[in-house]
């Protein structure tokens, strides 16, 4: 008679095995998260029960600790437990008692009393927890990924590393045309271009300043007057580039965008102040601030034409930089 039962066990289980195949060891989606009420069922005759199998799977909270049978039979052979307090996932239930969940990668059976479906606030909850824990999961694997990347880009030092390097627009190819006129000599590499926005920066700028920044370097960045929209462009790269260069053993420095006046160009004291506390905010700590606006606006500024300045103006900008990097 023991014989004949455990025969009978084997060939059941054999049975749901073939029927739930598909369900065995694969991850549920969170889109298959369904109230009890919105799910069709079909009925399975088994030697000695029936199972009511779902057309997909239902959440159910674990409300007391219980053994994961093989089959519906309190002697059953145990596969693995259930502690409460956690979820399952429900594929059907019998007609003597018993759910038929999933506990991992492991099917099995356990008592209704084990276990209750999960109302639709609380399938919300768990949808809201997945998909949490789904872009965290992204999110950390990107980090990862870029700090690889920076790691990388890092242990490329230039043969001859710059001292000084400023990065900018025609604000600062102004600044270096006055420097040169008035002092001879300017005490920075400049890499800066007429008109230049946040893709003149990522696609030459950068690329050009990345090949003489190294060890030592001292480095200031004075771009987005020309695209006052696009701060969250600036951090992004200037965040990235910042964390190169700090590894290599350079220090960063950005500039706020300067004083404007009336210009026929769309620029606006009012803009300059949203751009700067926007880039200002999204900064890594690698990234030196310096307020060259307000400095400027404190000592006055003699502008040409409402966006670039006179040479008396940019020769005090030019020392203010120096000072605050420290190189006099």
């Amino acid at each position: 008679m023991r014989g004949s039962m455990k025969k009978r066990n084997k060939k059941t289980a054999k049975i749901l095995a073939v029927v739930l195949a598909a369900a065995l060891g694969v991850c549920v989606p969170e889109t298959t998260l369904r109230a009890a009420e919105t799910l069709t069922s079909v009925q399975i005759q088994m030697p000695g029960f029936v199972v009511e199998q779902f057309s997909a799977p239902r959440l159910m909270n674990v409300t007391k600790n219980a053994v994961v049978r093989t089959l519906p039979d309190n002697n059953a052979a145990k596969l693995t437990s259930v502690t409460a307090g956690n979820t399952v996932w429900g594929w059907g239930q019998t007609n003597t008692g018993w759910y038929f969940v999933q506990v991992g990668s492991q099917i099995g059976y356990v008592r209704y009393e084990a276990a209750t479906y999960a109302t639709q606030d609380q399938i919300a909850v768990a949808q809201a927890q997945a998909a949490a824990a789904a872009q965290q999961a992204a999110a950390a694997q990107a980090q990862a990924a870029q700090q690889a990347q920076i790691a990388a880009a890092a242990a490329n030092q230039p043969s001859v590393a710059a001292g000084i390097v400023f990065i900018g627009d025609s604000r600062m190819v102004t600044l270096k045309d006055a420097v040169e006129r008035n002092l001879g000599s300017c005490a920075a590499a400049v890499v800066a271009k007429n008109g230049s926005r946040h893709e003149w920066l990522h696609d030459t700028g950068i690329p050009q300043a990345d090949k003489i920044i190294g060890k030592g370097s001292r480095v200031i960045i004075n771009m987005g007057v020309n695209d006052l929209s696009d701060a969250d462009k600036y951090a992004k790269d200037v965040n990235y580039w910042a964390a190169v260069w700090s590894a290599r053993g350079a220090q960063i420095y950005y500039a706020s965008v300067n004083p404007v006046w009336a210009n026929s160009y769309g620029m606006t004291e009012e803009r300059v102040k949203l751009f700067n506390d926007r880039l200002k905010g999204q900064l890594i700590p690698q990234i030196i601030w310096l307020d060259s606006h307000d400095y400027l606006m404190g000592v006055g500024v003699h502008a040409s034409d409402g966006v670039h300045y006179k040479d008396d103006t940019n020769l005090v900008l030019y020392q203010y930089y120096l000072s605050m990097i420290g190189a006099i």
